[in-house]
């Protein structure tokens, strides 16, 4: 029996020696041919078999129970070359190339980094190439037409000015609409700061940023992307990642570049006349005011010869009309050529232990307003350290100090490029003497205004960005992350209304002193668990977060000072107005996120978040917000194996989710007194806002569906269609004004967006000495009102909102045309029929609706080409089906209701002169011709354009002719932006581009900026 179990036992081992004889272990590092970083998701499969791992965080792969008999192991990553390799040693290392066709390859989503290609939501990546490609102090603008479902909104060349970003639409009526930023995992304050914020004198905290650091911008839109940011993510998240350091020797980067801006092209249309045109203009103006008037005429009444004589004469008489010399071109007078220099050094490298990045910045824009201009210092460090296996820390560091002169926006009074519309070309800007001319027509001079000792809007911005984190590697593959973040932005700001403005001259001049420090900060805890076994990958991420701001303003002003050239407050002899104001808000959550996939060809999301906010009311304080997500590959199954030579990736997604919506006041839900009120000689306070303890969030739900697929690994697709409803609007419901107040905010109403995304990336052909890569997008976006606070719309001025209808819906009169018997203006009044008929009564004419300030399309269009050691590239966007309303045309278009005011060239050109003449400017009359500058579709217009929005060549010299000065890169390069812009249909402005409302004001120019520069690299 003994001798029976001793050789069955010999047999098991034997058996066992067997099976083991016949498989091996492989392991291995995949790396990337561009940095020699490790690839992590790379997918590490025995060929004709279902064994695979992907490789790690760090491209590292381990294959077990690999048949000795095996041949090949594949190694795949979407958007790099496939390759096969023997199977033949226990230790294969791959270094793997991009392929033909580049793809947006990592996302950077949430809390982590994600592979595109296993990614089941919408978003898009944006690399340093493209925010590089343009120069402007918010690097934002550089995005313009590069992302789909993104519209941006540049509606200003002043420096440092902010852009309206929209993605997938507006989301809210009453709160914010903006996206949530964050940079380097750190959420960061944004918006519209200065104390008059609220009249265009903007500063952007972005145009802090040096966007010179920046590696990628990753633009998250759907609810998989986007719902872990629970109650900020209502708008979409853009996620911005600086440049770290990388394994390596030190490498050192310079890059200096200036030029010139110059105003850009300007419709003809949209010029003023000069000064025999103005004559012309105005004696006309005058004569047929005495043909309509007679006696009471001017001319009538002050006894002139009805001719153009008697009109010229009475215009010299009343001051129209200074000498016989005088032709100012004011839009030249306070416009100039600007220029911008940037200088930015970097220093980079690191080892297995630590690896850093650091870089120091200076930018200079001086504006092509006169007196407008930005300055900015910034530096920065990053550092990654690994001391040991089980732990990881790091830091991001950023700092800057930027000093800018503003000045008031357009469409103020005061500003420059509105007073250039308003001044006679036959008044001139200095005396004779010398001596500022502040006897012009209206009492303004906008070039003395923003002289040295004229108006001042100066302010000083500091930012600093601080994100500390460590990591630590647990036992069961579990991996503990602390991450702390502080944004701090501190604005100093003084103003003064100058002895050249005439308010300011009543008032002795006014001095002006604004000081707003906001601090944000962020902890973030999580604990994440990474497990793949065969072709099932697994990551699941559990946190906690906490977010407390704190916000701090003084203001103070004083007036009467005893000399125009003081500039201290101090210096005012009377006291102004003084306040202060602190303000907090705190932000509590947890969050949970799961992913799966099997294969690499079934994928699965969810994620559900927990978030309490301050801002509202007790009963609803907190909310919940979650998201599920799929994605299935379609190209990978057995039964397309037959299109593998053509069809490189087919893949179906979907999600859908819930986010919200915080971006209100700090104290919205709150019962609120304010003080400084006086009763009978008394100090006092009084009610200035009523509690609501059941305000809640304004929730989305977003619905998203797409379709990506690519061919011959040169072409790729993306088709999205997306649907968001945004749920419990925030409004502000009228209530009866015994309380003493007007209103109290509570959840009423119902919005919408919906519409499609599709995005092209191509490589046409790929050469030796020659490449040709092309990208395209176009978006679609419908808006539409569901439910308001009452049945009734809500109509404001020329605006209307009204359940079924968009948003920004045009409501006004339609103008139709000039008799051309009288040269008086007509409208259109509807019947109940539907009929129309004409009337010279403004005020029989109907309302309607009649326009809609959100395009049909947008998006953009970009090639790059590579030749030899040359580059080119060149980028248009577009915007078609848009209208857009021409607020400042009823000034500028005037027929006679601006007495004595210049006009434009449109005007000039095309006004009714003689019974027969056939135009749609009217008969020009001294005092105004029937209501024609009332507000009506003669002034709506189609803002369809297409903009050639950069253009960059460049000459990487060969490093041959480089080696002996230590320099192992140099590029020359040429850049230009917005260098030429093409309108569909005339628009009588500026630029055709609006903000998200339509409305074209007498906005900062947008310039265009020739820049010729150099890049080092050592």
């Amino acid at each position: 029996m003994k001798r029976i179990t001793v050789l069955l036992g010999f047999l098991v081992l034997l058996g066992l020696q067997v099976v083991f004889a016949q498989t091996k272990q492989i392991t291995g590092t995949v790396t990337s041919a561009e940095d020699g970083m490790g690839i992590p998701g790379v997918s590490v499969v025995v060929k004709g078999t279902t064994i695979g791992a992907t490789t790690d965080v760090d491209g590292k792969y381990t294959l077990a129970n690999v048949p000795q008999n095996a041949e090949f192991i594949v190694f795949s990553f979407v958007g790099l070359k496939t390759i096969e390799m023997p199977a033949s040693q226990s230790i294969i290392n791959v270094v793997m190339e991009s392929d033909a066709l580049q793809l947006e390859e990592l996302v950077i989503t949430g809390y982590g980094v994600k592979r595109k290609a296993a990614f089941t939501g919408a978003a898009q990546r944006v690399e340093a190439e493209t925010v590089r490609a343009q120069t402007d102090a918010n690097f934002m603008k550089s995005l313009q037409g590069s992302v789909a479902g993104m519209q941006m909104n540049v509606t200003t060349g002043q420096p440092g000015a902010h852009a309206t970003v929209l993605i997938r639409g507006i989301g809210s009526i009453n709160s914010g609409t903006q996206p949530l930023y964050v940079i380097d995992g750190v959420p960061i304050s944004t918006g519209a700061f200065g104390m008059r914020s609220g009249e265009g004198t903007q500063v952007s905290p972005l145009s802090t940023l040096n966007s010179a650091d920046i590696e990628s911008i990753s633009v998250l839109k759907d609810a998989t992307a986007t719902s872990i940011y629970g109650a900020r993510a209502a708008n979409g998240v853009i996620v911005i990642q600086t440049k770290q350091g990388k394994e390596g020797k030190t490498v050192v980067n310079f890059s200096a570049k200036g030029g010139v801006s110059v105003i850009p092209q300007r419709n003809e249309d949209y010029r003023m006349i000069n000064r025999e045109e103005y004559i012309e203009f105005t004696a006309e103006s005058l004569i047929n005011e005495y043909d309509v008037k007679g006696a009471n005429s001017y001319l009538g009444y002050y006894g002139f010869p009805v001719t153009v004589e008697g009109a010229t004469a009475f215009m010299a008489a009343v001051g129209a009309i200074v000498d016989d010399n005088t032709d100012t071109d004011w839009f030249k007078e306070v416009t100039r050529n600007g220029k911008t220099m940037e200088y930015n050094l970097d220093i980079s490298g690191g080892n297995d232990k630590m690896k850093y990045y650091v870089s120091g910045g200076y930018f200079e824009n001086e504006g092509i307003v006169i007196s407008k201009d930005l300055t900015r210092y910034s530096g920065r460090v990053n550092i990654d350290a690994t001391p040991t296996k089980f732990v990881k820390w790091g830091l991001n560091a950023s700092g800057s100090y930027a000093e800018v002169n503003n000045g008031a926006g357009g469409g103020y009074f005061s500003d420059p490029i509105t007073q250039a519309y308003m001044q006679l070309p036959t008044d001139p800007v200095k005396n004779p003497d010398g001596t500022w001319n502040m006897n012009t027509w209206n009492g303004y001079n906008p070039v003395a205004q923003r002289s040295y000792y004229g108006d001042r809007s100066f302010q000083q911005q500091y930012k600093a960005i601080l994100s500390p984190y460590v990591s630590i590697k647990l036992p069961f593959d579990l991996t503990f992350t602390s991450r702390a973040g502080m944004d701090f932005y501190d604005l100093r700001e003084y103003g003064r209304w100058s002895y050249y403005q005439p308010q300011g001259a009543d008032m002795g001049m006014l001095g002006e002193k604004g000081y707003n420090t906001r601090s944000l900060w962020t902890i973030t805890n999580t604990l994440n668990w990474v497990k793949s076994f065969e072709q099932h990958n697994l990551n699941v991420l559990l946190g906690q977060e906490a977010q407390r701001a704190h916000d701090d303003e003084d203001y103070l002003a004083g007036s009467n000072f005893p000399s125009m050239y003081l500039f201290s407050v101090s210096a005012a002899a009377e006291p102004g107005s003084a306040s202060t104001t602190q303000a907090e808000y705190s932000l509590a959550s947890y969050f949970l996120n799961a992913e799966y996939d099997f294969a690499d060809k079934y994928y699965f999301s969810a994620s559900f978040r927990r978030d309490g906010s301050s801002r509202f009311g007790e009963n609803n304080r907190w909310a919940n917000f979650y998201s599920v997500g799929a994605k299935y590959r379609i190209s990978s199954e057995e039964f397309m194996a037959s299109t593998s030579n053509w069809l490189t990736n087919m893949t179906l997604r979907a999600s859908y989710g819930t986010v919200g919506n915080q971006d209100i006041d700090w104290y919205a839900s709150r019962y609120l007194y304010g003080f400084g009120f006086n009763y009978n000689g008394q100090p006092g306070m009084a009610a200035t806002q009523l509690s609501n303890p059941d305000l809640k969030w304004e929730q989305t739900a977003k619905f998203n569906v797409g379709l990506d697929f690519s061919l011959f690994s040169r072409f790729s697709f993306e088709i999205d269609y997306y649907k968001h409803n945004t749920t419990d609007l925030i409004f502000g419901v009228p209530i009866t004004l015994t309380s003493g107040l007007a209103s109290v905010l509570q959840n009423i109403g119902e919005l919408e967006n919906r519409g499609f995304e599709f995005v092209a990336n191509a490589n046409i052909m790929d050469k030796t000495n020659f490449r040709w890569d092309m990208s395209f997008n176009l978006s679609t976006n419908e808006n539409e009102i569901i439910e308001l606070a009452s049945d009734e719309p809500v109509i404001t001025g020329y605006r209307i909102q009204k359940v079924g209808e968009s948003l920004n819906s045009f409501y006004m009169r339609e103008y139709a045309g000039v008799d051309p018997t009288t040269g008086s203006p007509t409208w259109w009044r509807y019947n109940e029929d539907g009929s129309r008929e004409k009337t010279f009564n403004y005020n029989q004419a109907t309302q309607r609706i009649v326009g809609d300030a959100n395009p049909n399309f947008f998006g953009g269009f970009t090639n790059r080409f590579k030749i030899y050691d040359f580059d080119l590239g060149f980028t248009f966007t577009y915007t078609l089906g848009q209208d857009v309303y021409g607020s400042s045309l009823r000034y500028d278009e005037h027929v006679g209701n601006s007495a004595f005011s210049p006009t434009t060239r449109y005007v000039f050109e095309n006004r009714w002169q003689k019974p027969g003449d056939i135009t749609d400017v009217p008969r020009i009359i001294l005092g105004g011709n029937n209501n024609a500058h009332q507000h009506s579709t003669r002034f709506l217009m189609d803002g369809s354009h297409i903009r050639l929005k950069t253009l960059s060549v460049g000459y990487n010299v060969p490093k041959r002719l480089l080696a002996k000065a230590h320099i192992s890169g140099a590029r020359i390069f040429f850049t230009a932006d917005n260098v030429y812009t093409y309108t569909l249909n005339t628009v009588r402005a500026l630029d055709p581009e609006t903000g998200t409302d339509g409305i074209l004001w007498w906005n900062y120019p947008v310039p265009r900026n020739f820049m010729f520069g150099v890049n080092l690299t050592f």
